[in-house]
Protein backbone atom coordinates (compact mmCIF):
# COMPACT_ATOMS: atom_id res chain seq x y z
CA UNK A 1 0.00 0.00 0.00
CA UNK A 2 2.97 2.21 0.45
CA UNK A 3 3.35 2.45 -3.11
CA UNK A 4 0.19 2.81 -4.31
CA UNK A 5 -0.66 4.98 -7.15
CA UNK A 6 -3.03 7.49 -5.52
CA UNK A 7 -4.45 9.88 -8.16
CA UNK A 8 -6.25 13.64 -6.88
CA UNK A 9 -9.66 13.16 -5.90
CA UNK A 10 -9.43 9.81 -5.49
CA UNK A 11 -12.03 8.61 -2.11
CA UNK A 12 -11.32 6.52 0.99
CA UNK A 13 -14.49 4.73 1.81
CA UNK A 14 -13.09 3.10 5.16
CA UNK A 15 -15.36 0.25 6.35
CA UNK A 16 -14.58 0.10 10.25
CA UNK A 17 -14.98 -3.06 13.03
CA UNK A 18 -15.93 -1.10 16.14
CA UNK A 19 -19.86 -0.84 16.76
CA UNK A 20 -19.61 2.93 15.85
CA UNK A 21 -18.69 2.10 12.29
CA UNK A 22 -20.79 -0.97 11.95
CA UNK A 23 -24.18 1.18 12.94
CA UNK A 24 -23.53 3.85 10.20
CA UNK A 25 -22.71 1.17 7.95
CA UNK A 26 -25.79 -0.72 8.32
CA UNK A 27 -27.90 2.20 9.55
CA UNK A 28 -27.38 3.69 5.68
CA UNK A 29 -27.57 0.47 4.04
CA UNK A 30 -29.53 0.16 0.93
CA UNK A 31 -30.90 -2.99 -0.83
CA UNK A 32 -31.24 -0.92 -4.47
CA UNK A 33 -27.72 0.18 -4.12
CA UNK A 34 -24.68 -0.68 -6.80
CA UNK A 35 -23.98 -4.41 -5.02
CA UNK A 36 -20.68 -2.94 -3.69
CA UNK A 37 -22.42 -0.14 -1.99
CA UNK A 38 -25.33 -2.02 -0.62
CA UNK A 39 -23.18 -1.87 2.59
CA UNK A 40 -21.65 1.62 2.99
CA UNK A 41 -18.82 3.01 4.55
CA UNK A 42 -18.83 4.14 7.68
CA UNK A 43 -16.16 7.14 6.82
CA UNK A 44 -14.69 8.57 3.79
CA UNK A 45 -11.73 10.90 3.01
CA UNK A 46 -10.21 12.02 -0.22
CA UNK A 47 -6.79 12.08 -1.75
CA UNK A 48 -4.71 15.21 -3.30
CA UNK A 49 -0.70 16.21 -3.30
CA UNK A 50 0.54 19.08 -1.37
CA UNK A 51 4.39 19.32 -1.99
CA UNK A 52 4.46 16.36 -4.17
CA UNK A 53 3.14 14.69 -1.83
CA UNK A 54 -0.18 12.15 -1.89
CA UNK A 55 -1.96 13.09 1.73
CA UNK A 56 -5.50 11.66 2.92
CA UNK A 57 -7.45 14.59 3.82
CA UNK A 58 -10.54 13.47 6.35
CA UNK A 59 -12.52 15.43 9.06
CA UNK A 60 -13.00 12.82 12.42
CA UNK A 61 -12.61 12.54 16.07
CA UNK A 62 -11.09 8.97 15.72
CA UNK A 63 -7.37 9.22 14.42
CA UNK A 64 -4.84 10.17 17.13
CA UNK A 65 -2.45 10.55 14.60
CA UNK A 66 -0.96 14.53 13.95
CA UNK A 67 -2.29 16.01 11.15
CA UNK A 68 0.82 16.61 8.70
CA UNK A 69 -0.43 20.09 8.22
CA UNK A 70 -0.85 21.59 11.69
CA UNK A 71 1.61 18.70 13.72
CA UNK A 72 -1.53 18.24 16.50
CA UNK A 73 -3.56 15.91 16.95
CA UNK A 74 -7.12 17.17 15.95
CA UNK A 75 -11.27 16.65 16.06
CA UNK A 76 -12.00 17.82 12.56
CA UNK A 77 -10.48 18.06 9.38
CA UNK A 78 -6.71 16.58 9.24
CA UNK A 79 -4.49 15.30 6.82
CA UNK A 80 -2.38 11.84 6.90
CA UNK A 81 -0.14 9.65 5.50
CA UNK A 82 -2.70 6.92 3.23
CA UNK A 83 -0.91 4.09 4.12
CA UNK A 84 -0.56 5.17 8.13
CA UNK A 85 -4.60 5.30 7.96
CA UNK A 86 -5.25 2.49 5.69
CA UNK A 87 -3.45 0.07 8.12
CA UNK A 88 -5.26 1.83 11.19
CA UNK A 89 -8.39 0.15 9.29
CA UNK A 90 -6.74 -3.19 8.72
CA UNK A 91 -4.98 -3.60 12.08
CA UNK A 92 -8.39 -2.98 13.67
CA UNK A 93 -10.32 -5.81 10.98
CA UNK A 94 -11.77 -3.38 8.96
CA UNK A 95 -10.87 -2.80 5.36
CA UNK A 96 -10.54 0.15 2.70
CA UNK A 97 -12.35 0.24 -0.52
CA UNK A 98 -10.28 2.84 -3.28
CA UNK A 99 -12.94 4.87 -5.90
CA UNK A 100 -11.96 6.81 -8.39
CA UNK A 101 -12.86 9.06 -11.20
CA UNK A 102 -14.15 7.73 -14.51
CA UNK A 103 -11.60 8.40 -17.06
CA UNK A 104 -13.63 11.22 -18.54
CA UNK A 105 -13.94 12.78 -15.28
CA UNK A 106 -10.11 12.64 -14.56
CA UNK A 107 -9.07 15.91 -12.85
CA UNK A 108 -7.29 18.28 -14.95
CA UNK A 109 -3.96 19.48 -13.27
CA UNK A 110 -5.44 22.72 -13.34
CA UNK A 111 -8.51 21.14 -11.45
CA UNK A 112 -5.85 18.72 -9.20
CA UNK A 113 -4.06 22.36 -8.12
CA UNK A 114 -7.41 23.71 -6.90
CA UNK A 115 -8.35 20.85 -5.49
CA UNK A 116 -5.17 21.24 -3.02
CA UNK A 117 -5.60 24.77 -2.82
CA UNK A 118 -9.16 24.55 -1.05
CA UNK A 119 -8.28 21.38 1.09
CA UNK A 120 -5.22 22.81 2.21
CA UNK A 121 -5.95 26.38 2.31
CA UNK A 122 -9.68 26.51 3.46
CA UNK A 123 -9.94 23.47 5.52
CA UNK A 124 -6.96 21.88 6.60
CA UNK A 125 -4.81 25.15 7.81
CA UNK A 126 -8.22 26.85 9.60
CA UNK A 127 -8.81 23.88 12.20
CA UNK A 128 -12.36 23.35 11.15
CA UNK A 129 -14.64 21.50 13.75
CA UNK A 130 -16.21 18.27 13.16
CA UNK A 131 -20.08 18.51 13.16
CA UNK A 132 -20.99 15.61 14.71
CA UNK A 133 -24.95 16.94 14.69
CA UNK A 134 -24.70 17.46 10.91
CA UNK A 135 -23.10 13.94 10.70
CA UNK A 136 -26.18 12.22 12.83
CA UNK A 137 -28.78 14.23 10.55
CA UNK A 138 -27.32 13.15 7.27
CA UNK A 139 -28.33 9.35 8.19
CA UNK A 140 -31.74 10.21 9.24
CA UNK A 141 -33.81 8.36 5.80
CA UNK A 142 -36.73 10.68 6.91
CA UNK A 143 -35.28 14.03 6.59
CA UNK A 144 -33.85 12.84 3.33
CA UNK A 145 -37.25 13.30 2.11
CA UNK A 146 -38.09 16.28 3.14
CA UNK A 147 -37.03 19.67 2.40
CA UNK A 148 -36.02 20.63 5.97
CA UNK A 149 -32.47 20.83 5.99
CA UNK A 150 -29.56 22.90 8.28
CA UNK A 151 -27.91 25.46 6.37
CA UNK A 152 -24.11 24.87 4.93
CA UNK A 153 -21.84 25.98 7.85
CA UNK A 154 -18.33 25.13 6.55
CA UNK A 155 -16.45 26.12 9.40
CA UNK A 156 -18.04 22.90 10.80
CA UNK A 157 -17.83 19.40 8.71
CA UNK A 158 -18.17 15.81 9.32
CA UNK A 159 -16.48 13.43 7.13
CA UNK A 160 -18.57 12.97 3.75
CA UNK A 161 -19.70 16.65 3.87
CA UNK A 162 -16.23 17.98 3.11
CA UNK A 163 -15.93 15.29 0.18
CA UNK A 164 -19.44 16.27 -0.94
CA UNK A 165 -18.55 20.41 -0.88
CA UNK A 166 -15.17 19.53 -2.79
CA UNK A 167 -16.71 17.25 -5.48
CA UNK A 168 -19.40 19.73 -5.58
CA UNK A 169 -16.80 22.47 -6.28
CA UNK A 170 -15.70 21.05 -8.49
CA UNK A 171 -18.11 20.06 -10.59
CA UNK A 172 -17.70 16.65 -10.77
CA UNK A 173 -21.64 16.37 -8.62
CA UNK A 174 -24.65 18.31 -8.56
CA UNK A 175 -24.43 20.77 -6.26
CA UNK A 176 -26.89 20.62 -3.51
CA UNK A 177 -26.74 20.53 0.35
CA UNK A 178 -23.28 18.96 1.46
CA UNK A 179 -24.61 17.62 4.42
CA UNK A 180 -27.34 15.46 3.09
CA UNK A 181 -24.43 13.07 2.23
CA UNK A 182 -23.75 10.40 4.21
CA UNK A 183 -20.58 8.11 3.27
CA UNK A 184 -23.22 5.94 1.73
CA UNK A 185 -25.41 7.89 -0.23
CA UNK A 186 -22.60 9.85 -1.47
CA UNK A 187 -20.62 7.21 -2.92
CA UNK A 188 -23.90 5.76 -4.30
CA UNK A 189 -24.43 8.88 -5.90
CA UNK A 190 -21.20 9.32 -7.33
CA UNK A 191 -20.97 5.48 -9.33
CA UNK A 192 -24.99 5.89 -10.24
CA UNK A 193 -23.56 9.15 -12.11
CA UNK A 194 -20.94 7.56 -13.79
CA UNK A 195 -18.75 10.12 -11.88
CA UNK A 196 -16.75 7.40 -10.00
CA UNK A 197 -15.66 3.56 -10.14
CA UNK A 198 -14.72 1.11 -7.49
CA UNK A 199 -10.21 0.73 -7.84
CA UNK A 200 -9.44 -1.74 -5.73
CA UNK A 201 -9.74 -2.81 -2.19
CA UNK A 202 -7.54 -3.14 0.89
CA UNK A 203 -7.74 -5.80 3.47
CA UNK A 204 -5.99 -8.08 5.46
CA UNK A 205 -6.12 -10.62 2.79
CA UNK A 206 -4.92 -8.74 -0.44
CA UNK A 207 -2.71 -6.92 1.24
CA UNK A 208 -0.90 -9.10 4.00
Amino acid sequence: MDDFDWLPGDIAACYGSDWTSKFITYGTASLFAPQRLRLGPSHVAVMCQHHGTNIWVESTTMCSTPCLIQGRQLSGTQAHRPADRIRNYIEEGGHVDVYRLTAMNRLTPDESRLLSEILVEQFLKKSIEYDLSGALLSGTRFLQLTRIFPETRLNELFCSELVSAVTMRLNRMNHAIPGRYNPGRLLRTLVRLGKYEWHTRFDNESHR
